[in-house]
């Protein structure tokens, strides 16, 4: 009888834990949501941005770089992850987004628009890293793969949002301007947050040991891990590349060069959306089962086939198709990256090399492709064949991941980058 205890008292915390899991994944997906929904809205409403402002294309390009800058600088946010614990600067993410998204309703001119919309960025992209790195700690490595996937599809079906109100509220009185004023409800989520998210024990444990002491800046860049580090963040390059010239530019393309108009636009996002979402559920599926590398290889050679066909082809159901499959591979490049970048480094700099790998090095190919994409137009003809050449770049990215990177699938985290201080 006295040896049931303890087995009661694990099995109770067990299933505590198991419940607060959800609860985690649930909150972080209704954040996660609305960073999708913000992210395809500029994509949206460029057209009537560029005519209203009176923007010339290669214009938009830089502007659309600029804005885009802002997942640089959340470089500085996601590594203040390591230092003042996940759960505070997520929670100011949250605010801080939210605000900026609902100023950039009251831009009077390109500029502020684009100040408005690069601090949105900041903090949009800082959530979603601090968002990967709390589901990579806390989540068991059997079902890891598919958590991480599962908060990342969330932005999927944020943009799935994005196209069924813009043909709805994008002619409305308020015009493109109250697509931004849907972006105040995640002010409601940050007392939800507040109340129920905790801090990870990995991080707690870790700052612990280290007795408060925050960890270095360039601590990522110590042997090994900066090995590592260097070849993720060229696969992040590469597959930012693709994706974002996929995103920016697919409704600027079949509105100026298929003739197409707000509501054929609406419903292909729509549908296509809400179906290639289900690539983030396969991809999960995949990274747990067949592993990170044989996935990876998979989804990027697969994303450029599925880029080429959206922009080469014509009449609107193969171009619905193909979106579907572009929406399909390539939004799974975010989680299978995520995948390598959370899971090849020690909780002391998780948050630290995540920033590194993602933001500061990773989004130069985020912030570039508009700009690249913009000035390519011109001597290819269109933009389509523009974007279709910057496809070329996650076969590159596949290249790196079978040649360099090793296999997480079953990796052990472990949390500090000198295990040898540990007690544990």
């Amino acid at each position: 009888m006295a040896e049931s205890i303890p087995e009661a008292t694990h099995a109770d915390s067990e299933a505590e834990d198991k419940k607060y899991r959800r609860l985690l994944l649930f909150l972080l997906s209704v954040a996660t949501f609305f960073e999708g929904y913000d992210f395809l809205l500029i994509n949206l409403v460029l057209p009537m941005i560029q005519k209203e402002f009176g923007v010339s294309t290669p214009v938009l390009g830089l502007s659309v770089s600029a804005i885009a800058a802002g997942t640089i600088v959340a470089f500085f946010v996601v590594r203040l992850g390591d230092r003042w614990g996940r759960r505070p600067m997520l929670q100011f993410t949250v605010f801080a987004y939210t605000a900026f998204t609902a100023l950039t309703a009251f831009s009077q001119g390109l500029v502020d628009f684009i100040i408005w919309q690069f601090l949105a960025r900041v903090f949009l992209v800082g959530e979603w890293g601090l968002a990967t790195v709390m589901i990579a700690e806390e989540f068991p490595e059997k079902s890891r793969g598919m958590a991480i996937a599962i908060v990342q599809s969330m932005a999927g079906l944020g943009a799935v949002m994005a196209g069924a109100l813009f043909p709805l509220v994008g002619h409305a009185s308020f015009g493109w301007r109250g697509m931004y004023l849907v972006g105040l409800i995640p002010l409601i989520l940050v007392g939800i947050l507040r109340r129920r998210l905790k801090e990870t024990s990995r991080w707690s444990r870790t700052r612990e040991i280290r007795g408060g002491i925050p960890p270095s800046f360039f601590l990522p860049w110590k042997k090994p891990h900066g090995y590592y580090l260097a070849w993720v963040s060229a696969v992040w390059i590469l597959a930012y590349i693709t994706y974002t010239a996929n995103q920016v530019f697919w409704v600027h393309h079949v509105m100026n060069s298929r003739g197409w108009n707000e509501q054929m636009v609406s419903r292909a996002i729509s549908l296509a959306y809400l179906l290639g979402i289900s690539g983030f559920y396969v991809a999960g599926r995949c990274l747990d089962r067949l592993g990170r590398r044989k996935t990876a290889i998979l989804f990027f050679c697969c994303g450029t086939l599925a880029s080429m066909a959206a922009f080469q082809t014509e009449t609107v159901w193969a171009m619905t198709l193909s979106l579907f499959f572009l929406t399909f591979f390539s939004g799974s490049f975010l989680p299978i990256t995520s995948s390598f970048t959370t899971e090849l480094f020690p909780t002391e700099v998780r948050a630290n090399a995540a920033a590194w790998a993602n933001n500061l090095i990773g989004r130069l190919g985020m912030v570039g492709a508009p700009t690249l994409v913009g000035f390519l137009a011109s001597p290819l003809g269109s933009v389509g064949n523009a974007v279709t050449l910057a496809a070329l770049c996650p076969l590159a990215a596949a290249a790196i991941v079978l040649k360099v990177l090793p296999e997480t699938r079953w990796r052990k985290m472990t949390d500090l980058v000198d295990e040898n201080i540990s007690k544990e």
